[in-house]
């Protein structure tokens, strides 16, 4: 969304009213003489050239002959302009009562051909498009794991345990919230997911489920785990839940775990798991405000569709901005309704 609105805005969405008609009448570059100059300006940039900037008069000839027509043009030289001198502009020879642009093909072939924006800022939005993707990457990776959606391999171990509810992990300063699962030889493993006790329903307590971790992952030099390896929890019921085991923990739990293949063998038919998150709820149901937010950010989006130059269609862009990262916020942040809730587990037999 922010590389988006960042296109908008320093992009144009079609090329300048004038330009537009002059290509319409068959436009062309041609060095004109300047007939006057006037409101002429030294600019000295931090970095780079001088530069001047003037108002000049320039004539224009038709192509079918006749008497020149005289047009006002806005010169940005680096050289001071003087009567006499000459130009490129961009005009149409068969109308040139339309006027001129002044520059040429280096200046304006881009705008000419229709381009939304430069090849510089092409690859600016590219590139930051592409970090956007390897940063969702890495987020991904370092929170889930690669395979936190994927088939739960055969090599894959498993551990059978019973539910204590929500519990947050905790050493030293850091804190991360989790389900505790307590296993047959009284160890506690803290699967780590984003839950808090307003997210499951009561009956998820005391609920015996499988707990499975990729047991390649962290373990014996094994792959980068980052200090966890990627989990999921597999109910009787149907259900299956995301998330992330500590390596200690899995390292722990090893002694008494088993390859997930061995659960299944013997089993002939495969079984659908449902896919279980508490907070995908949250799709079902935001605050009136997040629509608010939404009609906003496409009305931003929309008007930078248009041709607003200058300061606004910065001071636009950056509004869209604003609100869209707001809307993203009050969106999954929003409260978990007691509604959805029940729905989870309507008849208090476990989640669905």
């Amino acid at each position: 969304m922010l590389v988006t609105l960042f296109a908008l805005v320093t992009g144009a969405p079609q090329r300048p009213e004038r330009m537009q008609r002059i290509v319409d009448a068959g436009a062309e570059f041609a060095s004109v003489p300047i007939e006057k100059v006037s409101d002429v300006g030294l600019h000295d940039p931090s970095k780079g050239h001088d530069y001047y900037t003037s108002t000049a008069v320039v004539r224009l000839v038709p192509r079918t002959g006749g008497r020149p027509v005289l047009a006002t043009v806005e010169l940005v030289t680096p050289d001071r302009p003087h009567t006499g001198g000459r130009v490129s502009v961009l005009y149409s020879p068969t109308r040139p009562g339309l006027g001129a642009l002044a520059g040429d093909e280096h200046s304006l072939g881009e705008a000419l051909e229709g381009a939304t924006m430069g090849t510089g800022r092409v690859w600016i939005v590219g590139l930051a498009w592409a970090a956007g993707i390897v940063l969702a990457v890495v987020v991904l990776f370092t929170r889930r794991g690669f395979r936190s959606f994927s088939r739960l391999d055969h090599a894959d171990m498993a551990v059978r345990g019973t539910c204590l509810g929500p519990d947050f992990w905790r050493r030293d300063s850091a804190k991360e919230q989790c389900l505790k699962i307590a296993t047959a030889s009284s160890r506690t493993a803290h699967f780590l997911a984003d839950v808090a006790e307003e997210h499951v329903p009561d009956s998820l307590k005391g609920q015996h489920l499988w707990l499975c971790w990729d047991a390649r992952r962290g373990a014996d030099g094994g792959r980068l785990s980052m200090g966890a390896t990627p989990a999921a929890l597999v109910s009787d019921d149907g259900w299956v839940m995301h998330g992330m085991l500590k390596v200690d923990d899995a390292q722990m739990l090893a002694a008494e775990g088993v390859r997930v293949g061995k659960t299944v063998a013997g089993n002939g038919e495969s079984r659908a798991l449902r896919l279980w998150d508490p907070h995908s709820a949250w799709l079902l149901y935001v605050p009136p405000f997040a629509l608010v937010l939404a009609v906003a950010l496409i009305g931003c989006a929309a008007l930078l569709t248009f041709d607003i130059a200058g300061v606004w269609r910065w001071v636009t862009g950056i509004a869209g901005a604003v609100v869209g990262l707001a809307l993203g916020h009050v969106a999954m942040n929003a409260p978990y309704p007691s509604v959805l809730r029940s729905a989870v587990s309507p008849d208090a037999t476990g989640p669905a």
